[in-house]
């Protein structure tokens, strides 16, 4: 990073966790440039890991994929907006889901070539983590370029209080 403003690669599905990681980015990047990253997943991909469903879209898969590909992108902007209010120059992106969540992310930094990827945590612990795995587990084991993970905000359920 050289003089200018860094390029942030912001991962973002609407969640409190992301949205609160936006707040901390642009507390640590005030005026960073952010791409604001949504992935979504094609129905097909969906009714291909349950079978059981395939009778009841069939043709109908094309138009529901249409309508998630359209939520996405306004999930996407709905990061991008909470970026800019956070003091980020933000843009919206959504990308299709091919694999897994995590390597539609690492191709996007690929194509985008961020100076950081930002992620929130999802806060799995033990043999839940090692079962599911999470996202900025993957990013920090497979991302070329720095991934900064934010732990979600600490609640009262958290600290017993």
């Amino acid at each position: 990073m050289s003089g200018q403003a860094p390029h942030l690669l912001i991962c973002y599905d609407a969640s409190d966790r992301a949205k609160h990681a936006i707040k901390v980015a642009g507390r640590l990047f005030p005026g960073a440039t952010a791409t604001v990253l949504h992935v979504w997943e094609p129905v097909e991909h969906i009714v291909a890991r349950y079978a059981v469903l395939a009778p009841y879209l069939g043709e109908q898969v094309d138009e529901a994929d249409a309508g998630a590909e359209r939520d996405s992108h306004t999930v996407a902007q709905e990061g991008a907006d909470l970026a800019t209010q956070a003091g980020l120059h933000a843009n919206a992106e959504s990308v299709t889901l091919q694999m897994s969540v995590w390597q539609a992310v690492i191709e996007a930094a690929n194509q985008l070539d961020p100076d950081v990827v930002i992620t929130g945590t999802r806060s799995l612990h033990g043999i839940q983590e090692l079962l599911v795995g999470t996202l900025s587990h993957a990013l920090l084991q497979h991302c070329r370029v720095p991934v900064l993970a934010i732990p979600a905000p600490e609640t009262a359920a958290d600290t017993g209080r």
